[in-house]
C-alpha cells in the first residue's frame, strides 16, 4: 500500500509540473484528460502488482481470488429484456437504496470482453468483480447528495482514507446517462464539471451498464417476468373478483330497491283501494237513512251552536226565525225517516254528538265566551242551514218541485 502512494503521489508530481512548465497561462482541457489516464494507468498497474504482494493486506482494495465467483449468478443482460423491463428491473424502485439492496450492476469497458460486477453493500461496502477473471476489489462508497435524478444513482466510491472518485450509474430510464456508468475524479467544488477549471470534477472514464441481477433471490429474467405476470395476473383476477363482487353488491341493492319500490307500490295501492273502499262505503252511508239523519242531526247541532254563540248581540250567525225553522225541519226527517226505516234516532244522535264534541265544541266555547263574528264562520253556517234545508225538501217535501203555475 506504501508503494502504491508513493507511486501515485510521484505521477501527480510531474503531471502537475509538465503542465506548469507547458504554458503558464492556460490549462489545456486535452493535457489534464491524457495526465489524469496516466495516472489512471499507472494506478491500475500499480495496483495489479500489489494485489500479488503477500503483504498488501487492506481491507478496502484487497483482491480476492475466485474460482467460480459467475457460475451461479443469473446475470440478466439489457440486451435480452424485454418492455417489462421497468416493471422488474432496478427501474422499478424509486428508492437508491432500495435498488442496492435488490441490485448489483454489471459493467463492460468498450472493447473489452469481460463484465465487472458490483454490488453495493448497504453498510457501505462495494464489492467489485471481474467476471472472468474473478478479481474482487472492495471499496467504499456513499451517496453523493440524494442520489441522483430518477434512472440515475450517484455515489463516492473510495476506500478508509477518502471517497476519491464520482461513479454515476445510469439506468435504462437515465435521461443523460442510459445504460452509461461515468466516473469523475472528485473535485473541490461537487457539482462542477468544467474539465478546463482543475478545482472541478474531472471525467476519468465512461463503461456500459451491460446488466444487472437480483440479489435477493438470483433470479433470472424469465423468473423474474413470470413472478410479475404472475403477480398482474393474481392483481387482475383479484380486481376481477372486486369487481363481480361490487357488481353483485350493486345487483343485489338494485334489487332489493326495486324490491321496496315495489312493495311501496303496492302498499299505496292498497291504501289507495282501502281509501276509496271506505270513501264509497261511507258515501253509501251517507245516502243511507241512517246516514242522512247522523248529516242532519250534524248540520242542526252546528245551527244551534251558533245560534246560541250570538243570539243577544244585533249581529248573530242564525237569527231567531232561522234557527226555529231548522228546529222544525229537523224533527220532520227525523220522524220521515224513522217511519220509513228501522232506524235508532237516539242511538244516531248519541253518535252526531260524539262528532260534535270532538270536531266542534272547543271552538263553539270559544265563539261564545268571546262574541267573536267573522265573515268565515259566518260563510260556514249558511252552508249548514242550505244542506239542513236541501234535506228537508229531500226526505220530506219529496224533492224540489217544479213553481206553480199563477196566473
Amino acid at each position: 500500500m506504501l508503494k502504491y502512494n508513493v507511486f501515485k503521489n510521484f505521477i501527480l508530481t510531474i503531471l502537475i509540473l509538465s503542465l506548469s512548465y507547458g504554458n503558464a497561462n492556460s490549462f489545456s482541457h486535452d493535457k489534464l484528460k491524457k495526465g489524469l489516464k496516466k495516472i489512471e494507468k499507472g494506478i491500475n498497474k500499480e495496483l495489479n502488482k500489489s494485489s500479488k504482494s503477500k503483504n498488501s493486506e487492506s481491507a478496502s482494495s484487497k483482491e480476492v481470488k475466485s474460482s467460480d465467483c459467475g457460475k451461479n449468478k443469473k446475470i440478466i443482460y439489457y440486451k435480452n429484456t424485454d418492455k417489462y423491463l421497468r416493471a422488474i428491473g432496478p427501474e422499478k424502485l424509486k428508492s437508491k437504496k432500495a435498488i442496492f439492496s435488490n441490485f448489483s450492476f454489471v459493467s463492460q469497458t468498450p472493447g473489452k470482453n469481460y463484465v465487472v460486477e458490483y454490488v453495493f453493500d448497504p453498510n457501505g461496502k462495494v464489492t467489485t468483480t471481474n467476471l472472468e477473471s474473478c478479481k474482487v476489489v472492495n471499496y467504499t462508497w456513499s451517496f453523493k447528495g440524494r442520489g441522483g435524478e430518477d434512472g440515475d444513482i450517484k455515489v463516492y466510491l473510495g476506500n478508509e482514507k477518502g471517497n476519491d472518485l464520482e461513479m454515476v450509474i445510469g439506468l435504462s430510464n437515465s435521461r443523460y446517462y442510459k445504460n452509461k456508468i461515468r466516473f469523475h475524479r472528485k473535485g473541490q467544488i461537487t457539482n462542477c464539471y468544467n474539465y478546463q477549471n482543475p478545482q472541478c470534477n474531472q471525467f476519468i472514464a465512461e463503461t456500459s451498464l451491460v446488466g444487472f441481477r437480483d440479489l435477493k433471490n438470483n433470479k433470472s429474467y424469465s423468473d423474474l417476468k413470470n413472478d410479475y405476470l404472475t403477480k398482474v395476473a393474481s392483481i387482475k383476477k383479484k380486481k376481477e373478483q372486486e369487481r363481480l363482487e361490487k357488481q353483485k353488491q350493486m345487483e343485489a341493492k338494485a334489487k332489493a330497491r326495486e324490491e321496496s319500490e315495489r312493495a311501496y307500490r303496492e302498499k299505496q295501492e292498497r291504501e289507495q283501494r282501502e281509501r276509496e273502499e271506505r270513501a264509497k262505503k261511507q258515501r253509501e252511508y251517507n245516502n243511507s237513512p241512517e246516514g242522512i239523519l247522523l248529516s242532519s242531526y250534524q248540520n242542526y247541532m252546528l245551527i244551534k251552536g251558533f245560534y246560541e254563540t250570538r243570539k243577544q248581540y244585533k249581529i248573530k250567525y242564525v237569527n231567531s226565525q232561522q234557527f226555529s225553522t231548522a228546529k222544525s225541519q229537523i224533527k220532520a226527517i227525523e220522524n220521515t225517516i224513522t217511519k220509513k226505516n228501522k232506524v235508532d234516532s237516539d242511538k244516531v244522535w248519541s253518535k252526531a254528538s260524539e262528532w260534535y264534541k270532538k270536531n266542534w265544541a272547543s271552538t263553539m266555547e270559544l265563539y261564545k265566551s268571546t262574541g267573536t263574528y267573522t265573515q268565515k264562520a259566518a260563510g260556514t253556517v249558511k252552508l249548514y242551514l242550505m244542506s239542513l234545508n236541501s234535506t228537508y225538501n229531500k226526505i220530506v217535501k219529496g224533492g224540489a218541485s217544479a213553481p206553480k203555475k199563477d196566473f
